[in-house]
């Protein structure tokens, strides 16, 4: 796989707000808000260099319009969505907390080996349990390995299997 900076970088349109959490969930770098309007969308995967995620035809078509890379993606549980973006080798499904980003607003995860960093901002069983934990350097928020890494890894186990079935994806990509 490619360098962390040579990943590629996303915006995402209003109706996959869950594939982008999951997308930063995996490591990449996914902007997203249910405000954001078609013209917006085109106009920061221009100007960031950032691949445009939509199921909406007409986006798709007007971003691949402008010289944008986009990809067209079915409404679809994130599973197969995940798959498809990954037989378009647009991204690797490996969950991996070390590498994900935060999920509620995108900002970079600093991992924090001493428990006092986050003593009274999480719960004091997980406190106990975890040695481990990954602050958000934008938001905050302090995150840690537990038991829902179980269900993220089976998603992305799920993925995987999707993908080996795919012959050639069916996802639509322009390429730029």
């Amino acid at each position: 796989m490619s360098q962390p900076e040579e990943r590629p970088k996303f915006v995402v349109d209003a109706m996959l707000g869950s594939l982008a959490k999951w997308l930063r969930l995996l490591g990449y770098d996914t902007l997203y808000s249910p405000s954001f309007n078609d013209s917006q969308i085109i106009s920061m995967a221009v100007r960031m260099r950032r691949v445009v995620v939509t199921s909406d035809k007409g986006l798709y078509r007007r971003a691949v319009k402008a010289g944008v890379r986009a990809v067209l993606l079915p409404e679809a549980g994130v599973a197969e969505s995940l798959a498809r973006l990954a037989s378009s080798g647009l991204v690797e499904l490996v969950a991996d907390p070390s590498r994900s980003r935060c999920p509620l607003c995108n900002g970079q995860l600093k991992e924090v080996k001493d428990r006092n960093a986050v003593r009274g901002r999480v719960p004091p069983g997980a406190l106990a349990k975890y040695s481990r934990f990954y602050v958000c350097t934008r938001c905050g928020h302090v995150y840690w390995e537990g038991g829902h890494w179980r269900n993220i890894r089976r998603i992305v186990e799920e993925a995987k299997l999707l993908m080996a079935q795919m012959a050639g994806g069916s996802a639509r990509t322009s390429g730029t």
